[in-house]
């Protein structure tokens, strides 16, 4: 919501910071997986070079499977984030300016704006953000296989500390080549996001009839 709230101000050098902030998401998914394997890198990281130098013990990411977990994550809301943010934005957008200019002419402030007229009605999208974030969540790949020491031999670590549910998938089905119980887990993968999706369905749709059945 902040980084919505920036692109929507009126910065100087509005243009090349939206730029920045979309860039991720444009940027091709092999080459954010590559380049984050490198910072992240066990030996010659630039994330452990940084730890270093502040006379911190370097971290194995890899092989850790909370340090694995923490870069994966960041690779993954580095990519996404100025994605989320930018529909976030167009819902901010879309909220008629004569409910601000109302609340400005009863005396209420930036803030009070912002937490009585704004959030408000932003609940659905935030609701609708979060539902699709889960189910990005839960079909996470091409991150955790690029982000292996080992991609060839491995899918999600030595140990499977940082293996996701369609990297197991994969593994099933191509390397095990045990497709019934690879089909058994898409299916459940797939049951998991409908009813994920059902329930952004409800949440949404009720949170948008409420304000027309208080104003009644």
């Amino acid at each position: 919501m902040l980084l919505a709230a920036l692109l929507g101000a009126r910065l100087r050098g509005a243009t090349g910071w939206r730029v920045g902030i979309l860039l991720p998401y444009a940027a091709s998914l092999v080459a954010i997986g590559i380049i984050f394997a490198n910072l992240f890198g066990p030996k010659y990281g630039l994330i452990n070079g940084v730890l270093q130098t502040i006379g911190l013990d370097p971290v194995d990411w890899q092989a850790s499977r909370f340090g694995s977990h923490v870069a994966i994550a960041i690779m993954v809301n580095w990519r996404w984030t100025g994605y989320n943010a930018l529909i976030v934005l167009a819902a901010m957008q879309a909220i008629p300016k004569e409910l601000h200019e109302a609340a400005l002419i009863d005396g209420a402030g930036t803030w009070r704006r912002f937490f009585n007229v704004t959030l408000p009605l932003l609940k659905p999208t935030l609701i609708f953000v979060t539902i699709t974030s889960t189910i990005g969540g839960l079909q996470i790949f091409t991150e955790p296989k690029l982000f292996d020491a080992m991609p060839g031999s491995n899918n999600g670590g030595s140990t499977n500390q940082f293996q996701t549910v369609t990297l197991y998938l994969y593994q099933t089905a191509f390397q095990n080549a045990d497709l019934g119980y690879a089909s058994a887990i898409a299916w459940v993968l797939f049951v998991i996001i409908v009813l994920i999706a059902l329930v952004n369905f409800f949440l949404t749709g009720r949170i948008a009839r409420t304000p027309a059945v208080k104003k009644k």
